[in-house]
């Protein structure tokens, strides 16, 4: 018996499976190998909308799901593809800067926006007012985590590789 007929192994459909398997349920996934749009996903995380300066809506709960997710992922595939790079923002004015400073005194920023500058020197960006550091940021290697997470599921004869009949 198939508790859930999965179509599409891109980033969706993993978490779903993975998801899925750890409650102990029966699954298949059927994909036509294209993950049009998780080939594209740049995989990029980030706590903070820059523009603003706030907080993304529940960033502390979706970092701690997505550390233990990916952890999970990465320990059962014997695979790392989730790599923490911090994220500069490139500060164009001192005013700039004291925002930064105001926003990393809210509550909800404080543990996302670091109060010591950055002074890095980058070939070819001139960067007279240095960058602020935005904590907990990273990546995850989509094109990794798709053909490993492929891969098990292949070996557990967990996919079926067709085009799904919607009718």
């Amino acid at each position: 018996m198939i508790d859930f007929i999965i179509v599409g192994s891109g980033l969706a459909g993993i978490a779903f499976a993975e998801t899925a398997l750890n409650n102990q349920k029966e699954i298949v996934v059927i994909d036509n190998n294209q993950n049009a749009s998780s080939k594209v996903a740049a995989g990029l995380y980030n706590p903070v909308i820059l523009k603003r300066f706030t907080a993304v809506w529940n960033a502390r709960e979706q970092l701690s799901i997505l550390d233990d997710f990916y952890s999970s992922i990465q320990s059962k595939l014997n695979h790392k593809f989730d790599y923490r790079k911090p994220i500069l923002r490139k500060f164009f004015s001192i005013e700039e800067q004291n925002n930064w400073f105001i926003a990393a005194d809210k509550e909800a920023l404080v543990s996302f926006l670091s109060t010591k500058l950055r002074t890095d020197n980058f070939q070819g960006i001139e960067a007279p007012y240095n960058y602020g550091e935005v904590l907990h940021t990273g990546y995850v290697d989509v094109d990794s985590l798709l053909q490993h997470y492929r891969n098990y599921l292949e070996t557990q004869n967990l996919i079926h590789t067709e085009i799904f009949n919607h009718d």
